[in-house]
């Protein structure tokens, strides 16, 4: 046993220095506390990265067209339930059956129209781990008190998956019914929630939790949302079908006796899907990666710092070594605050 062991020293790469062979200096020294130094903030560096979530965006073609899409919609206005209808109607000319599936309440419009404007959210910047979290969290309750001169809309109402218009008007105003009066119009409203497909409450869209202000009774609010079918899946494989929206608004408030564009006043959700859509995987590093990028970096490292002591050892022993020899060879005896038994010794003359 103790043979075939020692067989195996003839391939040793690691081979040892004896430490009577090795020299220890103070530039070393102070070399190697700055390595450490330098080595712990890697891996600090490798460990935050091996911690932090990576994303894979892909893109694909939408296939499919043919799927019914859910809109859910929490939306309050500044004015009476019988003051307001609300439609939908497709590109294709279709007018889907919403009353089934909306449903309007009264509200107090001191709950929904203090505070200032707010305007489209911006996207946060948010991991598929965090969007899962809020996906599974529960639908949050309304405080609306049911009783006031404002008009709570809401609900789910199924379309085609094709470009659309969901709108909110008043009586009389691009449709029939009793008409109401222009100067009791008042769509200052405030988007509790817009999205598309599943419902998750506690996932936060451009719309959400939104208010905007009619500076005159006869104003159209118009929002163009472009939609972008999206999945999320999770490290452990999970996957979560939703759907993205950009934004855009536009206001215009009119005079009492103007209506030349022939539109009427009111809130306008122009939707359309896009026929891309995009797959958003979350993943980490394995361990395995990790280790092996640890490794490489501290090791390299340290070669790097060695080879960087041997050469200003080296120049510096090249450059003040010739110096030294040099003022020796022109110093004489005198010259030596210290020297040499060699220098001074005499040899006596032989008689």
């Amino acid at each position: 046993m103790s043979s075939w062991l020692n067989s195996l020293y003839r391939y040793d790469a690691f081979q040892k220095v004896d430490r009577a062979y090795q020299a220890r200096t103070s530039s070393g020294g102070v070399l190697s506390i700055l390595a450490l130094l330098m080595v712990v903030v890697m891996l600090a560096s490798e460990t935050r990265e091996y911690l932090r979530y990576q994303h894979t965006h892909s893109f694909t073609i939408d296939s499919e067209v043919q799927q019914k899409v859910q809109i859910n919609i929490g939306l309050t206005v500044a004015m009476p339930c019988n003051f307001l209808r609300v439609d939908v109607l497709d590109a294709s000319g279709t007018s889907e059956n919403i009353h089934s599936s909306i449903t309007t309440r009264p509200v107090s419009q001191h709950q929904k129209f203090t505070g200032v404007q707010r305007s489209v959210n911006q996207a946060a910047d948010l991991h598929v781990h965090d969007i899962f979290a809020q996906a599974n969290k529960r639908r949050r309750k309304s405080t609306v008190d049911g009783k006031g001169s404002a008009c709570r809309i809401e609900g789910s109402v199924l379309v085609g998956k094709v470009s659309g218009l969901l709108h909110v008007t008043a009586h009389g105003h691009g449709h029939g019914g009793a008409y109401v009066p222009r100067h009791m119009l008042n769509f200052t409203h405030h988007i509790d929630e817009l999205s598309f497909g599943p419902l998750y409450p506690s996932l936060v869209n451009p719309l959400d939790d939104t208010l905007h202000f009619a500076n005159h009774s006869v104003a159209a609010f118009r929002y163009f949302i472009s939609v972008v079918p999206t999945l999320y899946i999770d490290p452990a494989g999970r996957r979560l079908p939703t759907n993205q929206y950009a934004v855009n608004e536009y206001y215009k408030a009119k005079s009492d006796s103007a209506d030349a564009d022939g539109k009427p006043p009111g809130v306008f959700l122009e939707y359309s899907f896009e026929s891309i859509a995009i797959t958003i995987q979350e993943h980490r590093a394995s361990f395995l990666v990790f280790l092996v990028r640890v490794c490489a970096a501290v090791s390299g490292f340290f070669v790097t710092i060695g080879l960087v002591h041997r050469l200003v050892v080296s120049l510096t022993e090249s450059v003040f070594g010739n110096m030294n020899r040099g003022s020796q060879a022109h110093a004489g005896i005198l010259d030596s605050k210290h020297p040499s038994r060699a220098d001074i010794d005499v040899p006596l003359s032989r008689k």
